[in-house]
């Protein structure tokens, strides 16, 4: 991805140009959209000096995350999350998702833990309407940019941390838990089965508590769909399961489903 933070510094016209000769010159059609999406967030920077510093500081994140963590990096160089309050349109909208989903309802006054949260902007997204929020990721670059657009947004009630799923202790188990394509991972950091997966998620859901699953996208999850499902039943009561339908390519088709942590002797 071409260097542009010195656009950063401060706001110039001639960014489009550099954004418009960057895509250009990119073959792969992903990167191509995550340019032509930044180049939509600079534009709307214009006489704002606050979010330009933020943008600056976030971009210097990722350049950061780019040079020291090895992994995949599911941005492509860019933001994988967006978050309209932050004025990140991202690979995949927040907003849209948090719709799709119904997910305001389902975290309504509760505790919610999100497993993997990259940039956290799905939980700072559910902030208001949650009671607390703890988001924890591997990547110590992208629990560094949750934090910072915390700060920026003054959601007060979310926490993040730098942890690896195995790894993570919590003081508390959690009303609702978010597995968001997270039971497993392009970049190979998923160290357990999937049937430990969600028996680990069990652990952190607390009784009567309901974990809020969403799949790969169809092409990545292939035929396994049916048993991660047949896995996360020996632990949860599916409650509601459905295809989604929305949002681009990284959205369309993934399956969302909603369950209820079952009583220890009455696993499937």
């Amino acid at each position: 991805m071409p260097d542009f933070a010195r656009y950063y510094e401060r706001y110039s016209f001639f960014a489009h140009l550099a954004f418009i000769k960057a895509v250009l010159a990119e073959r792969s059609n992903i990167r191509k959209q995550a340019l032509r999406n930044r180049q939509r967030d600079y534009t709307r920077l214009a006489g704002s000096p606050e979010r330009l510093a933020l943008h600056r500081d976030l971009n210097a994140d990722l350049v950061a995350a780019a040079v020291a963590w090895e992994s995949h990096d599911y941005g492509e160089g860019y933001f994988y999350q967006g978050l309209g309050d932050l004025g990140i349109t991202g690979l995949r909208d927040t907003d849209a998702r948090v719709a799709a989903m119904e997910l305001k309802r389902w975290v309504a006054g509760r505790s919610v833990l999100e497993i993997g949260c990259n940039s956290g902007f799905l939980s700072l997204a559910l902030a208001p309407e949650a009671r607390e929020i703890v988001g924890f990721d591997i990547n110590p670059h992208l629990v560094g940019m949750a934090e910072r657009a915390a700060e920026f947004l003054k959601r007060d009630n979310v926490t993040f941390q730098t942890a690896a799923f195995e790894e993570y202790q919590p003081q508390r188990p959690f009303e609702v838990v978010l597995s968001f394509a997270n039971h497993s991972t392009y970049d190979g950091n998923t160290r357990q089965t999937i049937e430990d997966y969600f028996g680990r998620c069990w652990e952190l859901t607390a009784p009567g508590g309901h974990l809020l699953f969403e799949s790969h996208p169809p092409a990545h999850e292939g035929n396994g769909l049916d048993g991660v499902m047949a896995s996360l039943e020996q632990f949860y009561r599916i409650e509601e399961r459905r295809v989604l339908d929305y949002g681009t390519f990284l959205d369309r088709g993934r399956t969302f489903a909603v369950a209820q942590r079952r009583e220890k002797g009455s696993r499937a």
